[in-house]
């Protein structure tokens, strides 16, 4: 069972934003998968190294036709993406710091990442970079 489903309400009208978006959703189920089974130690450090690729790709295409496309709040959305690599370098130091996986808290930071960042903030360019 998925801990999240994707939703058309979730689009960003955005053919390519979207498919990284709902690739952020298979890593939320992914996650919850492994809480669920016991793999949490494993399936994290995974999921830790994807959403660093992740994050590089997907908020550099997000800035990039920002710019393309004059999107005003740029600057803003910008500031936001640095709040959330800050916040995702920390989950990553802390897990190879300590010996506590910190699932709970990733899967928080996540799925705030979702229902917060992409729901809402990213949901204001959606009339500037739809396709």
């Amino acid at each position: 069972m998925e801990l999240v489903e994707w939703q058309d309400s979730y689009s960003v009208g955005n053919e390519k934003l979207d498919q990284q978006h709902q690739r952020l959703v298979g890593l939320i189920n992914q996650l919850g998968e492994a809480m669920n089974t016991g793999a949490e130690r494993e399936t994290l450090m995974k999921i830790l190294n994807s959403l660093a690729g992740y994050t590089k790709t997907h908020f550099g295409e997000e800035e990039r036709l920002m710019r393309e496309r004059s999107y005003p709040k740029l600057a803003e959305h910008h500031e936001e993406h640095v709040v959330l690599n800050r916040q995702l370098a920390d989950f990553y130091r802390d897990f190879y710091m300590t010996s506590r996986p910190q699932t709970a808290e990733v899967m928080n930071f996540l799925k705030g990442w979702l229902y917060g960042h992409i729901l809402q903030d990213d949901k204001q360019y959606a009339p500037f970079l739809a396709d």
